[in-house]
């Protein structure tokens, strides 16, 4: 959590805003029933009394920015598993999971921290249906749990941002302290690291509103700042007031279709579609090799050599090289880092990787040791953090040291 959110949330407390849940529910026991919704909410009873809920439905056939929420179904899983990182997605169907994301009274997680909407959406025939669970009261946390427990175990797949990290154990962390069961996901397929993994080279932010505004076409008029949202809602439960919720409940609403029509563009740039920058071809070119798809990988990553961006070029040759490395194409690969050394100036891994074939391969060891010395003086000479395994300081002495001793100096 940042330093101002949290000098902001002390002073709310200080301020006596943020209270307990059991000083708050002497508080709001006699309060009016609670209606913001007229023709939306719902009142439904479950083995641990009433709950509050609204429910919603948006025509798969319309738009959220500038994507359709139908593009969702035509999603395939092989492209999702890419940037997902798990080979287990190749299974995941969007159309039948579910989208899940909270808002809190909290930042930081724990057992202080009560998630008091919950929402959720879902493909149901032709409509994209989303329902937003209420704590009206805090006695009414078990039924609202219990029945948001039950419709979500209807639900092999979840889909979420951030929610790896923090939606899904504080939900975890409120349904064990209610006493109630819960079930993990089959898969999870957690939208923020994969837009990190497909856009940080791009974007200096990969935050949903970023990725709303860079991505979807998106821009939020009027929205409610996260921060305030945990405010708004202790307003309510200590005196009431109910202007402000509508807003957190419609700021909940857009993360919820963001979410969805961001899905679509993960999977497309994941397959190679909608690419709109080199930085995008390189992420991906970088992603495919990893994950061993080759022949992919080097079409992205030629691509993004090509674009006229010195450092992207630089970056995508250096990924190219490595690939050739594997290959054992070591004439080529040698002719990149040669090209390379030089061109990256807090990037030694081309002198590392140079050296290292002038001694296994070429057996030109004064070719070696030169690019050795290099290396050893550009990472004495460094301001940033240390470099790690085979480019730091201690490896590169010892890599020196070897290579004088093959070529018989007095060490």
């Amino acid at each position: 959590m940042s330093g101002d959110i949290r000098s902001r949330l002390e002073r709310l407390r200080r301020s006596g805003e943020l209270q307990s849940a059991g000083t708050l529910e002497g508080k709001t026991g006699d309060r009016p029933p609670f209606f913001l919704f007229p023709g939306e909410e719902r009142e439904t009873e479950t083995d641990a009394g009433r709950c509050y809920y609204r429910e919603l439905c948006f025509p798969l056939a319309g738009k959220h920015g500038n994507a359709y929420l139908n593009g969702l179904i035509n999603c395939r899983g092989a492209d999702l598993a890419l940037p997902g990182k798990n080979p287990a997605l190749v299974e995941f169907s969007p159309g039948r999971s579910l989208f899940l994301d909270i808002e809190t009274t909290g930042l930081s997680g724990g057992t202080g921290t009560w998630a008091f909407l919950i929402g959720m959406g879902w493909v149901e025939n032709d409509i994209f249906r989303l329902r937003q669970y209420f704590l009206r009261h805090p006695r009414e946390e078990k039924a609202m749990l219990l029945h948001f427990t039950r419709r979500a175990a209807q639900f092999s797949d979840l889909v979420t941002f951030n929610g790896r990290a923090f939606d899904l154990p504080l939900i975890v962390t409120r349904q064990v302290l209610a006493g109630l069961p819960h079930t993990s996901p089959r898969l999870h397929l957690d939208l923020l690291p994969c837009s990190r993994r497909l856009w940080k080279e791009r974007l200096s932010s990969c935050s949903l509103r970023s990725l709303e505004e860079a991505l979807l076409g998106l821009h939020r008029h009027g929205d409610i700042p996260g921060e305030e949202i945990p405010y708004v809602y202790f307003s309510y439960l200590r005196r009431g007031e109910t202007a402000l919720l509508r807003d957190v409940f419609q700021h909940n609403v857009l993360d919820i279709l963001s979410m969805a029509t961001l899905l679509t563009r993960v999977a497309r740039a994941a397959a190679g579609e909608d690419l709109e920058h080199p930085a995008d071809y390189y992420s991906l070119g970088k992603l495919c090799a990893e994950a061993g798809e080759m022949d992919k990988a080097v079409r992205c990553l030629q691509k993004t050599a090509c674009n006229g961006d010195e450092r992207l070029t630089h970056l995508a040759l250096l990924q190219l090289s490595m690939i050739l490395k594997k290959q054992k194409q070591w004439d080529e690969a040698a002719k990149l880092w040669r090209e390379l050394v030089g061109c990256l100036p807090y990037d030694l891994t081309p002198y590392i990787e140079l050296a290292k074939y002038y001694e296994h391969q070429a057996g030109e060891y004064e070719a070696a040791l030169s690019l050795t010395r290099q290396a050893v003086e550009r990472t004495r000479r460094r301001f940033s953090a240390p470099a790690t395994g085979e480019l730091s300081l201690p490896a590169l002495q010892h890599r020196l040291a070897r290579l004088r001793r093959k070529l018989g100096e007095n060490i």
